[in-house]
């Protein structure tokens, strides 16, 4: 049982390590050159009792940088019990660019709700390279035009985005540590050759791409629709790519408290079982370090301590390299802190995963 656990604690010690290697040696940047003319692109924003986000995303929505003439912008309002649709109609006033829709009731047995508002959206559009992402984000005047040269540049059918945590609490930059640990290893893999996943806050699909899956209406149930989405997409053959730069780097907001917290990790789980058996393989090793170390520890206080200690360095120097990439710069002293929250969550996170309760997206239950 002790090598067992001495295996699984080197193997991820290694594995960091190979991470920082290759995001080093292996990084993709796809900068693009500017295009002669820039091809027409429609962003689709949906919102579900988004009243206190939507303000700050419209406002960033209006600083992109991307010819208005080329530029389609669809608000959904996914039927919400709060001001989302005054304020949808108060700001798409005197924009002839910008449409927005009440989404209706779909089939929740096809689609889960965002599913069902981004395929009646997407059917709307008429952009040849639709952008997707979330009304709680914030993106940059840049995020546009960085997103089309990298597909311009590539042919990729999907493009994925990076997208932070706003920093606005330790438990907010615990979370953000987290996407930046889990993006860095997609970035990793997919600048292999291998992406797996998208993300739907931050993400391109070419018309093209996107009318060959039969949108999100032709794609299994998932309570992942972005990772449903892409996955069919590269089933078809097209390219899928990873775009890390501070270009488009969007900002989320971060989940409020553990029960929050916990309901977005499990709708996560249902995406990450999905995932090829190298990605469950990586994600295992992650979960299965801790209950190693702490036996290492038991047995043996000192070197284990020490050899911990060393993992939490080579995992924050991945961390922070990859977040330097776009410009970030965190905290080192959270480092520590946010061994002892991926050791809490990622745990707690199975054992909710497990547990028999429907999973719940927005006051809509699935499961």
């Amino acid at each position: 049982m002790e090598f067992a656990a001495i295996l699984i604690v080197i193997g991820l010690v290694f594995q960091d390590f190979l991470l920082s290697s290759f995001l080093v040696f292996n990084f993709y940047g796809f900068r693009g050159e500017i295009p002669k003319e820039w091809p027409h692109v429609t962003i689709l924003i949906p919102s579900r009792n988004e009243e206190k986000n939507l303000p700050r995303c419209l406002y960033s929505v209006n600083k992109l940088d991307y010819p208005l003439d080329k530029l389609e912008i669809i608000l959904g309002d996914d039927r919400s019990g709060d001001r989302t649709w005054e304020i949808l109609e108060d700001w798409q006033r005197q924009k002839d660019h910008v449409h927005i829709m009440k989404i209706s009731e779909g089939n929740p047995e096809n689609m889960n709700g965002k599913a069902n508002a981004l395929a009646q959206m997407a059917e709307k559009s008429k952009g040849s390279l639709l952008l997707f992402t979330d009304a709680d984000c914030v993106l940059p005047p840049t995020w546009v035009k960085s997103m089309v040269r990298a597909q311009l540049e590539s042919q990729a059918g999907v493009v994925t985005g990076i997208t932070s945590v706003a920093p606005k609490s330790l438990f907010a930059r615990m979370q953000g540590m987290d996407w930046w640990l889990t993006l860095g290893m997609v970035k990793v893999i997919s600048d292999w050759g291998n992406a797996v996943t998208s993300m739907g806050n931050n993400m391109l699909i070419t018309k093209k791409a996107y009318e060959a899956v039969g949108g999100f209406a032709g794609i299994p149930f998932s309570l992942t629709e972005d990772f449903e989405i892409g996955k069919a997409i590269k089933e078809k053959g097209f390219r899928s790519i990873h775009l890390v730069s501070n270009e488009n780097l969007a900002q989320t907001e971060a989940m409020q408290g553990c029960g929050e917290l916990l309901r977005q990790r499990k709708r996560w789980m249902y995406g990450a079982m999905q995932l090829p058996m190298f990605w469950k393989l990586l994600l295992a090793l992650q979960v299965a370090f801790f209950p190693a170390i702490l036996f290492l520890v038991f047995l043996h206080p000192f070197e284990g301590l020490a050899v911990w200690l060393f993992k939490v360095a080579t995992q924050g120097f991945f961390i922070y390299l990859f977040a330097s990439k776009t410009g970030e710069k965190l905290k080192k002293r959270d480092f520590v802190f946010f061994e002892l929250y991926y050791l809490a969550t990622a745990w707690s996170t199975i054992v909710y995963y497990f547990w028999p309760s429907k999973t719940d997206w927005k006051g809509r239950k699935y499961g």
